[in-house]
């Protein structure tokens, strides 16, 4: 016999299965995990809910979120996220080091898988529609002030591929909804672009809410990528720590999830 409360468990954990439009669940042997349909065709990748944990060293979890993807998990690429702007290269053939400082990886290796941590910070996976290079990009606050979409965008721009050939998406992190910030912050913001103002929503005094989301949209758009090519889970990190790891509702120790992706070369 169903009770009130076998039913209201039931009813809360398929809303916590609600994504966006365009995004979907994948059921797998590392646990639930998110994929935007856009980027289905173009490559492998995946968001990780904290069915994973990618916070120190993490190495078992390694193994199993390459095991996604075919691969060892030495072949997971990943970097020594410091909230900057730089951008790491993996080649085929080069070896790359997991203490490269970087919070952007592009790739153009499809042996090799590439992933940056996240714990309410903003990760954006891109792949481009002739399949000739993937990346993944860490965005927090500071890397956002700091343009580190729009770094990687002409990153990519760099090695030929054009902006207007790329598709992105915007996976769960913290959201409008739970990111407060202060004085400090919105200055950072407003010192780098008045438009963002439009980002910021009063929230108290000397406090505002920021839109982590359509900051990072716009700077995607303004390195020339379509704006219909972006996909925004609309995930927030902190509103819903039962399936995410929270740094703001959880605090520093909590785990860390993963966004990973892998170049898949067009057959012939």
């Amino acid at each position: 016999m169903t009770t009130v409360v076998d039913r209201v468990r039931r009813e809360r954990a398929e809303a916590t299965r609600q994504v966006a439009a365009g995004w979907q669940w994948r059921d797998s042997p590392g646990g639930a995990a998110l994929e935007c349909a856009a980027l289905l065709p173009l490559a492998p990748h995946v968001f990780t809910s904290r069915a994973l944990d990618f916070g120190g060293e993490a190495g078992a979890d390694y193994d199993r979120l390459g095991r996604l993807f075919g691969v060892a998990g030495d072949d997971v690429a990943r970097v020594t996220q410091v909230h900057g702007r730089m951008v790491a290269s993996v080649r085929s053939g080069v070896p790359f080091a997991p203490d490269t400082v970087a919070d952007a990886i592009v790739c153009t290796d499809p042996s090799r898988v590439i992933s940056v941590r996240v714990a309410d910070c903003v990760p954006i996976l891109i792949a481009d529609r002739h399949h000739r290079v993937v990346a993944a990009v860490h965005a927090g606050w500071q890397g956002t002030c700091a343009a580190i979409a729009r770094t990687t965008i002409e990153a990519i721009d760099a090695l030929g591929v054009p902006p207007q050939d790329l598709v992105a998406a915007v996976g769960p992190s913290i959201g409008p909804c739970c990111y407060q910030v202060d004085g400090r912050v919105r200055n950072a913001f407003l010192a780098m672009t008045p438009e963002a103002a439009a980002w910021m929503t009063e929230d108290g005094p000397e406090r505002w809410k920021l839109d982590l989301w359509q900051a990072n949209v716009n700077h995607l758009v303004w390195a020339g990528v379509p704006s219909d090519a972006i996909g925004v889970s609309r995930i927030c990190s902190a509103h819903d720590t039962a399936r995410w790891f929270s740094h703001r509702a959880e605090g520093p120790l909590t785990g860390r999830m993963a966004a990973a992706i892998q170049l898949r070369r067009r057959r012939q």
